[in-house]
């Protein structure tokens, strides 16, 4: 994938302070959609106004102008338009094979969690979730299960959760009730269907807030996000691995769990339950 920010800083006559800028975004292309100028220069240690002269000195017209075309290049080269057997290929010259590697691979995509994403992100949304009316979880395709796990332990802790997983059209009317003080938690991994689409822009249209949790920054459904969560899912083989998604899933539960006062709740269901042990 090319870097147009590296292609531009080549011929760019840059201060000090700029090179370190451009040290950051060269690095971090893919996270740039999903933060402000005033988040970047926060992670940096400069002014906003600084981001802002940095983006015209490369040649743009300004930060918000950089973040759309670093969308446009990431999009044209983006994974999830891969086939299957083109993905298959791809990782397997990539990552090679054997346990070791497949061990590392997934430490790094655990790893990636907490690297790729900022903590006052991960605690809104867990307040998000834990105040709103209804929660509506939606994982379709190869992320049901990721959904339903999710949606299952945050029933135990709050009421109104409701859990999506049927990629059918008509499951759109699940959706239908959701409204402003709910809000949409979606795990969506490339590649993208219209159906994804559909779920975010009717949550969106009600007035929720939405919070998605995804392997790619550049996928149609970024714009629609309030909370935008990355997860790492590279795999040696054709499939994505759910495992930074669980362990985002995880950490949000935990999250949710210091803030909902729920014990009367799970002893209830623990009475309700009783005569089914054996």
């Amino acid at each position: 994938m090319g870097n147009i920010i590296a292609e531009r800083v080549k011929d760019a006559q840059l201060t000090k302070a700029q090179k370190m800028i451009a040290e950051y975004f060269i690095h971090n292309q893919s996270r740039i959609g999903s933060l402000s100028a005033m988040d970047v220069a926060k992670e940096i240690g400069v002014s906003d106004a600084a981001i802002i002269r940095f983006s015209r000195a490369i040649g743009f017209e300004g930060y918000a102008d950089l973040k759309d075309q670093l969308y446009d290049s990431l999009v044209e080269s983006a994974y999830g338009r891969m086939s299957l057997s083109e993905r298959l290929t791809q990782n397997a010259e990539k990552y090679g094979g054997g346990a070791i590697q497949y061990q590392q691979l997934l430490q790094q995509n655990i790893d990636a969690v907490f690297r790729d994403n900022r903590p006052e992100d991960f605690v809104r949304a867990a307040e998000w979730i834990t105040e709103a009316r209804a929660k509506y979880v939606v994982g379709l395709r190869g992320c049901r299960g990721l959904a339903i796990k999710f949606g299952r332990l945050l029933s135990f802790m709050l009421p109104g959760v409701h859990t999506l997983t049927d990629g059918e059209c008509s499951s759109i009317h699940d959706l239908q009730d959701i409204a402003e003080g709910d809000i949409l938690v979606m795990f969506v991994f490339s590649r993208f269907y219209k159906i994804d689409l559909s779920y975010v822009k009717l949550a969106r249209a009600r007035g929720a807030k939405i919070c998605l949790i995804v392997n790619e920054i550049t996928g149609p459904l970024t714009p629609y996000a309030d909370i935008l969560l990355m997860v790492a899912s590279a795999n040696m083989s054709f499939y994505h691995s759910t495992i930074g998604a669980d362990i985002t899933a995880e950490y949000l539960l935990n999250l949710v769990s210091e803030r909902a006062e729920f014990k009367e709740r799970i002893d209830e269901q623990d009475a309700i339950t009783r005569d089914q042990l054996l």
